[in-house]
């Protein structure tokens, strides 16, 4: 049987809701660059949460509805192709989708986050849909590669600090494993590699995180060097994001 909630009837997705785990992709569509496409946070987030549900199908039946695809991307309008949603409209979005999946049934919920913009907009949607709503349900918000980085480390496929980083080595791999098409080739033969200069940038200062109006507008659009990619390397580390979703969900429906 599918994974895609989307392509199940109402009354598969009855009978199976009640013991299966529902995951929520969300991303972004927004610039990576002048190589890589705007579509990048949402082909990614939807191809490992698929992936991840398929790998875990042998333990526990996860279904995953469609990626939510807009974003809160506000910090990339400066540059052409960014379809964002202001905070108050993303939360409720994701909030009513979340409403949508419990009426429907389920009971554990996930938010499996693939774009930076919406990490602390997920994690308020968590906290306020069991507590301040107060549904009876089970509900974790993470990005995939929070989940995934211990073992990227370990493995030594990438250094913690680039990952995930924005349209550089680490997302530039991943869309070259799955849609090689995608990528601007002549474009990335042109990019510099900046990462040293912009690190001030893109750095959080200890115990806080610091927001400076113009930082994205005077930048080329990346925060790492996107040359360093490779088709190999991204397969190698969507196997590695892969193994570590699936292996979340599996722990996460004996919660």
């Amino acid at each position: 049987m599918t994974v895609l909630l989307a392509e199940m009837t109402r009354e598969q997705i009855r009978q199976a809701a009640p013991n299966a785990i529902a995951v929520l992709p969300t991303a972004s569509i927004e610039q990576h660059g002048p190589h890589a496409p705007v579509i990048t946070d949402t082909l990614l987030c939807g191809t490992v949460a698929q992936r991840a549900a398929e790998a875990a199908a042998g333990q526990v039946q996860v279904l995953v509805a469609p990626v939510l695809c807009y974003g809160n991307s506000h910090h990339h309008r400066p540059f052409p192709g960014v379809l964002s949603l202001s905070s108050p409209t993303y939360l409720a979005a994701v909030t009513e989708i979340l409403e949508g999946l419990m009426l429907s049934g389920f009971r554990k919920l996930v938010v499996l986050n693939g774009h930076g913009g919406n990490t602390d907009s997920n994690n308020v949607v968590a906290l306020d849909f069991v507590h301040r709503l107060g549904h009876d349900v089970l509900v974790a918000a993470g990005a995939y590669w929070d989940i995934a980085r211990p073992a990227i480390v370990e493995k030594g496929l990438m250094a913690g600090n680039m990952i995930p980083g924005h349209a550089g080595r680490f997302e530039t791999s991943m869309v070259m494993a799955i849609r090689p098409d995608l990528i601007d080739q002549e474009a990335l033969a042109q990019v510099q590699d900046l990462t040293q200069e912009r690190e001030g940038l893109f750095r959080p200062l200890s115990g806080a995180t610091v927001q400076r109006h113009g930082v994205w507008a005077k930048s080329t659009g990346y925060t790492d060097n996107p040359a360093a990619a490779s088709a190999e390397e991204g397969q190698a580390l969507l196997e590695v994001v892969v193994q570590r979703v699936a292996e979340f969900l599996v722990a996460f429906s004996q919660a």
